[in-house]
């Protein structure tokens, strides 16, 4: 039995992780965002991001972990650099989860401390970390649909 036999089931695993992942960030600017502009009080941000912080960041290091054996049964990994190629898009989604790990892990450095004093300051640097992070978290199906479709 070869890798191929597997792909369906990586691809389930990796969509059910991207779905945790970037579905957490939505449900984040949805509910817990909003609740945080309206009140002044970072509390529902920082409520939801003590729960959701180890199941989300699990499903994105499997969601990565599946995307790599993916992106190498699909196009050999010499080709991942060609930006703007369909294979191109690979190295772009892995520029793009670099740059959401750097931001992440600022933000759960220097921003959740920040978040757990409260005040004005907080309640600003969560609104744009979760929209950032919303944002490039989004990039990720949307690259990932390129692939699949060698647009």
């Amino acid at each position: 039995m070869d890798l191929w036999s597997f792909y369906p089931v990586l691809v389930l695993i990796h969509v059910l992780a991207a779905t945790m992942w970037v579905g957490a960030h939505l449900i984040l600017v949805t509910g817990p965002l909003v609740k945080t502009i309206k009140s002044n009080d970072v509390r529902p941000t920082l409520e939801f991001y003590s729960a959701f912080i180890w199941p989300a960041t699990i499903a994105l290091i499997i969601g990565a972990l599946t995307g790599v054996i993916l992106a190498q049964m699909k196009y050999p990994p010499n080709s991942w650099l060609e930006f703007g190629e369909p294979s191109g898009r690979i190295g772009e989604k892995m520029a793009l989860f670099m740059i959401l790990i750097l931001v992440s892990g600022y933000a759960h450095m220097k921003v959740i401390p920040i978040m757990r004093t409260g005040g004005e300051r907080a309640v600003k640097l969560t609104v744009i970390y979760g929209l950032v992070a919303t944002i490039l978290s989004l990039g990720f199906p949307v690259l990932g649909i390129m692939i699949r479709f060698e647009w």
